[in-house]
């Protein structure tokens, strides 16, 4: 082992997928991480905290996989050198696991550096001064604090009062030249969502925009899985509207990628987001894309130039995006095209490898 290598405990995502099959957003970014040039600087030493499944699981299964990761952090900690310990969570008690964690850590002198992902996070905070007095304790223990966006960035500075030396922001990535595309469009259109389905993701809304659109030159695929999938299922049988909605399941892989490259409209009207990898993913494949206006979404979707915006829960709006496009083709091929220079220009992976570098002071 290279002991110039500067020693990094990466607590984060590392499966390849999970147990449903999915690839999250903070698996790509994780796995993606480790498997770039930075390996040639870097000593990973991983901590893997993949969950199981997003739905609900017993507070016995939390608690125990939670201890069994605690008690291998605490031996790389004691028993091997490490320099820096680099955190991705999500929100709730998966971020205050990882944060008591980095506090530790802080304590025993070593650097430390958090990436929250998940919008759920600034939820609670807003709604919950216990969680964010605890959010609070965790930040004043990190020397520094990965934004998604600037919207981050302006919540932690303003509602949290974190020193803007400790905000760093660095978007979300992906590896453009995975996705290749012409910008041919079909007939009809296809239409994607890609996630998990859930509430929160707003596929109840995009079931009412598909009530509300009869017409015949759309089909629109949900890919993905979750808490909702048998109740969405069920409506659209009983709405008679499978010709023009299909539930895929999850897909991945060389199926991802295909189903991507076919979709010319890619929609996400969620109510709470961090920066999605799956937006950044259509905007590779060069898709027409239609997002909530939340969390860091604002700060690669410039509404009308490389794409649509819509308001949370604006069945309305998001029925008016999609028939702009349907009714001008030329728009989508304008807006993919744009967006693809967006992806290609802010969120490549050789320029979070740069930015990275920075941060671990490489």
């Amino acid at each position: 082992m290279n002991n110039k290598k500067k020693r990094v405990l990466f607590i984060g995502s590392f499966k390849t997928k999970g147990k449903e099959g999915n690839v999250g957003g903070q698996m790509f970014a994780c796995n993606s991480l480790i498997n770039s040039d930075l390996k040639n600087k870097v000593d990973w030493i991983l901590v893997d905290t993949t969950a199981t499944t997003n739905l609900k699981r017993s507070v016995f299964n939390k608690l125990s996989k939670s201890i069994l990761r605690l008690i291998k952090v605490f031996y790389y900690l004691i028993f091997c050198r490490v320099d820096v310990i680099l955190a991705f969570c999500s929100s709730g008690n998966s971020f205050l696991e990882k944060g008591y964690v980095l506090k530790i850590s802080k304590f025993l002198g070593k650097r430390t550096i958090i990436a929250p992902r998940s919008g759920h996070l600034i939820d609670g905070i807003i709604t919950n001064q216990g969680f964010k007095k605890k959010v609070l304790s965790i930040f004043e223990s990190c020397d520094t604090i990965i934004c998604q966006g600037s919207f981050w960035k302006s919540f932690f500075l303003n509602e949290l009062g974190q020193p803007e030396n400790k905000l760093k922001i660095v978007h979300n990535w992906i590896d453009a030249k995975n996705y290749n595309k012409t910008n041919k469009i079909k007939t009809p259109i296809n239409i994607l969502f890609l996630g998990w389905v859930d509430k929160n993701k707003g596929v109840w809304d995009i079931f009412n925009a598909v009530n509300i659109l009869k017409r015949s030159d759309y089909k629109l695929n949900i890919a993905g899985n979750g808490e909702e999938f048998q109740k969405l299922s069920k409506a659209i049988l009983e709405n008679s509207v499978q010709d023009r909605i299909e539930m895929l399941d999850w897909v991945y892989g060389n199926h991802k990628i295909n189903l991507l490259n076919d979709a010319d409209i890619f929609i996400l009207p969620s109510y709470r987001e961090g920066l999605p990898n799956s937006l950044l993913e259509a905007m590779a494949s060069k898709c027409a894309v239609i997002a909530s206006n939340v969390g860091a979404i604002p700060d690669i979707i410039n509404h009308n130039i490389n794409g649509k915006l819509i308001n949370p829960g604006d069945v309305n709006g998001l029925v008016n995006a999609i028939e702009d496009y349907l009714d001008n083709h030329e728009l989508i091929k304008k807006h993919s095209e744009s967006a693809l220079q967006t992806i290609q220009k802010k969120n490549s992976i050789s320029i979070v490898e740069i930015k990275f570098s920075s941060i671990l002071k490489l």
